[in-house]
C-alpha cells in the first residue's frame, strides 16, 4: 500500500481520537492545571486545588484534611445509597477573597448563613476561602466540608432536583454532632411550635431562602431528622430517586412514602415536635458510622455503655451495606459482651470475698480472668484481678491452716508447729478483713497457750513437791550407812 493511500486512513484515525478522547473517564490523579493554582489528589474521587498565596500548598492541604474528606464522602455515599461518585469532587481553596466571592455569586443556590464552604453541586466543586477556614475549630472546619459534600452527593442521589429545605436539612444532619448547636436548633423549633410560627414544608422547600435563617436552619434539620427517624432510610432513598423524574417534591414523597401522603407526614412531624425537642433531637443515625464512643467506653471498662453506644450503629447497618463497619461493630459488640460477662464474674468474686467464701471467690475470679483474656490488654483490670486472686488464695490457705491447727491442737508434740500455723492463719485472715476467722485463730492460740501454761505450772508444782520430799527425806534419813552395833 502506498503512502498516499495510508494518509486518508491516518487522518480519519486522528479525527476519531480527537473527538472521543475527552469522553474517557478522568480520575482525580489527572488533576487540572490552571494558572495561579496548584492541585493535589486526595483520592480517586477527591482533588484539592489551592490558589497561589494561600500560605499552604495543595499537597499539605490534602494531607491535612484527607481523612476528613475521604471519610465524609464514603459515609455520604453509603448513607444516601449512591453507588459511587459520579465524578471527582474538587475543593477550590481561595487566597483571593474577591475571586472567591465572584465564584460564589455564579452559583444559583444560596447556602445558609455562616456556611463558607460553598458547593457547586452540578460541577462537583466546593469553594473555600482559606483565611476564614483556617480560623475555624477542627470540628467546625470538618463540618463545613461535610455540609458542602452533602450538597454534592444529595445532588447525585436526586438528579440535582432535591428541594432547598431537604437539601439544607440533610447537610446539617450529616455534620459531626455539636450538642450546643443541636440543642439550639431544637429550642428554635419548640418555640416556633408553641408560638404557632412554624413555617410550612412548602415554604421551607421553595428555591429562595427564608427571611429568618434561624427558623429555616432549625426546621429543615428537624424535618429531615423526623423523616429518617420515623420513615427510615430506604423510604428516604426512594424519595430521592423519585425526585429525579417527579413534577414536584410532593409527588415524589407521595410515591416514596405511600400510602402516607406528604400532608400527613408534615402533620405527624408537627405532632412529634414536643417529643423531639424534649430529647429525641439527640438521635442521629449518621453517628452510627462513628465507633469511637464505643471504643472509649470499652477502654474505660464500661461494657454496658459500649453496648449501648453500638445500638445506633446496628440500627444504621440494618439498611446500609458496609461490610467493614459491620465487622468492626461485631468485634466491638463481642468484646462488650465478653467484658460484661467478665465484669459479672468479678462482681461475684467481690461478693464472695466480702462474705469470706474464698473457694467461690477463687472460682469466680478464674472465670473472669478467662473472659478478660479474650479482650485487648488495655481493657483488662489486671491489677484488680491480681488483688482478688491473692485475697482468695490467702483466704483458702489460711482456712486450711486453721482447720489443721484445730485438729492438731491436742497433740503437744506438735505444739510449736501448730501454734505457728494458727498465728499465720490469723495474720492472713486479718489481712483479708475476715474478723470472724481471725478471732477464731486468736482463740485457738490463746487456748493452746493457756493449756501449755497449765502444764508448765503443773510440772513446776510437781517439781517443787519432788524437791520438798527429797529435802525432807534427806533430813530424816540419818547418817548413812547405818551402824547397828
Amino acid at each position: 500500500m502506498s503512502h498516499s493511500s495510508l494518509r486518508p486512513a491516518l487522518i480519519f484515525l486522528l479525527l476519531v481520537l480527537t473527538i472521543f478522547a475527552p469522553l474517557a473517564p478522568v480520575s482525580a490523579q489527572e488533576t487540572e492545571t490552571r494558572d495561579g493554582w496548584a492541585s493535589a489528589a486526595v483520592s480517586d474521587d477527591l482533588v484539592v486545588s489551592v490558589q497561589d498565596g494561600a500560605g499552604i500548598s495543595a499537597e499539605d492541604f490534602a494531607a491535612a484534611y484527607s481523612i476528613e474528606l475521604t471519610t465524609a464522602l464514603e459515609e455520604l455515599l453509603l448513607f444516601l445509597n449512591v453507588p459511587e461518585a459520579q465524578q471527582p469532587v474538587r475543593i477550590d481553596v481561595f487566597s483571593d477573597i474577591a475571586a472567591y466571592q465572584a465564584a460564589v455569586d455564579e452559583i444559583i443556590r444560596v447556602d445558609l448563613e455562616g456556611q463558607i464552604a460553598i458547593a457547586d453541586s452540578p460541577n462537583a466543586t466546593i469553594l473555600l476561602p482559606i483565611d476564614s477556614f483556617r480560623s475555624l475549630t477542627s470540628l467546625d472546619a470538618e463540618n463545613q466540608l461535610r455540609h458542602a459534600l452533602s450538597h454534592v452527593v444529595a445532588g447525585w442521589a436526586s438528579g440535582f432536583n432535591i428541594p432547598r429545605g431537604f437539601d439544607e436539612g440533610l447537610a446539617q444532619y450529616v455534620e459531626k454532632p455539636n450538642l450546643p448547636v443541636q440543642a439550639r436548633l431544637a429550642a428554635f423549633v419548640q418555640a416556633a411550635s408553641q408560638e404557632g410560627k412554624l413555617t410550612s414544608w412548602s415554604n421551607l422547600n421553595r428555591a429562595t431562602p427564608l427571611d429568618d435563617d434561624d427558623i429555616e436552619r432549625a426546621q429543615s434539620y428537624s424535618m429531615v431528622a423526623y423523616l429518617i427517624q420515623h420513615q427510615g432510610l430506604p423510604d428516604l432513598w426512594q424519595f430521592l430517586e423519585e425526585l429525579k423524574n417527579a413534577e414536584t417534591w410532593r409527588d415524589a414523597m407521595n410515591v416514596a412514602f405511600a400510602p402516607t401522603t406528604s400532608d400527613q407526614i408534615e402533620r405527624q412531624w408537627k405532632e412529634d415536635i414536643p417529643a423531639w425537642a424534649a430529647g429525641d433531637w439527640r438521635s442521629n443515625l449518621m453517628t452510627g458510622f462513628n465507633l469511637e464512643p464505643a471504643r472509649q467506653q470499652l477502654a474505660r471498662g464500661n461494657f454496658e455503655g459500649a453496648a449501648s453506644a453500638l445500638e445506633i450503629s446496628e440500627q444504621l447497618l440494618r439498611d446500609v451495606h458496609a461490610p467493614e463497619l459491620a465487622a468492626e461493630v461485631a468485634t466491638l459488640k463481642d468484646q462488650a459482651r465478653v467484658g460484661d460477662l467478665a465484669e459479672t464474674k468479678m462482681a461475684e468474686a467481690q461478693q464472695a470475698l466480702e462474705q469470706f467464701v474464698y473457694d467461690r471467690a477463687a472460682a469466680a475470679v478464674a472465670q473472669a480472668e478467662e473472659q478478660y483474656a479474650q479482650l485487648p490488654p488495655e481493657i483488662r483490670p489486671d491489677e484488680l484481678i491480681a488483688i482478688y486472686k491473692d485475697m482468695a488464695a490467702r483466704g483458702m490457705a489460711a482456712t486450711n491452716q486453721l482447720e489443721i491447727a484445730h485438729i492438731q491442737a491436742g497433740n503437744w508434740a506438735d505444739y510449736a508447729d501448730t501454734r505457728a500455723a494458727a498465728v499465720a492463719a490469723g495474720a492472713d485472715f486479718a489481712a483479708v478483713g475476715d474478723a470472724e476467722q481471725r478471732d477464731d485463730a486468736d482463740r485457738l492460740v490463746s487456748a493452746m497457750d493457756q493449756e501449755q501454761l497449765r502444764i508448765v505450772l503443773l510440772l513446776g508444782a510437781l517439781a517443787v513437791l519432788t524437791f520438798g520430799w527429797l529435802f525432807l527425806w534427806l533430813r530424816t534419813r540419818g547418817l548413812q550407812p547405818l551402824k547397828w552395833e
